[in-house]
């Protein structure tokens, strides 16, 4: 683990940021900023940003988005206040077989396809889904905990009703492309072969419904508010928050978004996330998370871009700017 982000997710648990730290300035021209970069993206953006004493700065920030793989970033938070509880442990033991394999990201399936198991713990399986996007060790942890019910306790408990957790991820994206998920999609080339014979009108209709489904969703407002009550030590207790903030800074998927747009000296810990893209529309491209400045304090920061007809590059670029406006405006 890098020294740096340890020691900024270590400040943010201790609450060290309180005293001595900026905050966001300026929030009108920033809010303005923002609202100019929304408008001239060619789909529906949400942007909110806050720091630790101060107010949301939103534009959208009460609209509802695909959460798509920022849902692992809850889940693995769910599995912390778990272990905080004592159902359980991060050194316990567990084993993934073939039949506990998921769909799309998971480099986990390279391993179980060749060996027939993998062996390892809760803390590695949390690491692998907030860090790689795997989405076989978040169905996994999904499971263990009980359901997607346990996730979503965690968000009612923490008074977060505008987040929402219905789906697994094996659930989610078969559904998006017109299927329902069934055991013999743990194959790889079966679920390719599945998803080959969906005829065009179909997929459209599902991904159609999938635009508009309010499950699995969530706003920029309420995005923020998890992450500021994660960095605050309101979600977790201080080791299970120091630990989590450590793993989000380990991230090493789509780095030309958030961490793209931090300056040098900033750290980010954060969880993005990508839906497919259909007749040259893309569901959705998020990313979420903790910027934390030279200073030690920290700004939240949640992105979705939804319906676009832009590139991938062109919809990160627009995360990436986010967040240089955003960490402008600190002081």
């Amino acid at each position: 683990m890098r020294l740096q982000p340890f020691l900024a997710a270590a400040a943010l648990a201790c609450g060290l940021t309180a005293s001595i730290a900026g905050t966001l300035t300026e929030t009108a021209e920033l809010e303005a900023k923002m609202k100019e970069l929304a408008a001239a993206h060619p789909g529906r953006v949400g942007i909110c940003a806050q720091s630790a004493g101060g107010k949301p700065v939103c534009v959208n920030g009460e609209q509802r988005f695909s959460l798509q793989s920022v849902m692992k970033l809850v889940v693995g938070a769910a599995v912390m206040r778990a272990v905080d509880e004592g159902r359980m442990r991060l050194d316990n033991r567990v084993t993934l077989r073939r039949e506990d394999l998921s769909v799309n990201i998971q480099p986990l399936a390279d391993i179980v396809l060749k060996d027939g198991a993998f062996e390892t713990t809760i803390e590695d399986l949390v690491r692998r889904a907030v860090v790689e996007s795997d989405s076989a060790a978040t169905d996994f942890l999904i499971a263990r905990l009980g359901g997607v019910g346990a996730v979503q306790a965690l968000l009612e408990a923490a008074d977060l009703r505008d987040i929402r957790i219905d789906r697994t991820e094996r659930e989610l994206q078969t559904e998006v492309t017109g299927l329902r998920w069934e055991p013999s999609f743990v194959d790889p080339e079966r679920l390719k072969a599945a998803r080959a014979k969906v005829s065009q009108k179909r997929q459209a209709k599902a991904f159609e419904a999938y635009l508009s489904d309010p499950r699995d969703t969530a706003t920029p407002l309420a995005m923020v508010s998890f992450l500021r009550k994660l960095a605050a030590g309101q979600l977790l207790s201080p080791a299970s928050t120091r630990h989590f903030l450590a793993v989000m800074s380990q991230t090493i998927t789509f780095p030309d978004r958030l961490r793209a747009g931090a300056p040098a000296g900033w750290t980010v810990g954060h969880k993005t996330g990508t839906s497919h893209s259909l007749n040259g529309v893309n569901g959705v491209t998020n990313d979420v998370g903790l910027l934390t400045a030279p200073d030690r304090g920290f700004v939240a920061v949640a992105a979705f871009i939804a319906e676009s007809r832009a590139p991938a590059p062109a919809r990160a670029a627009v995360i990436a700017e986010a967040a240089r406006r955003v960490t402008g405006a600190y002081r």
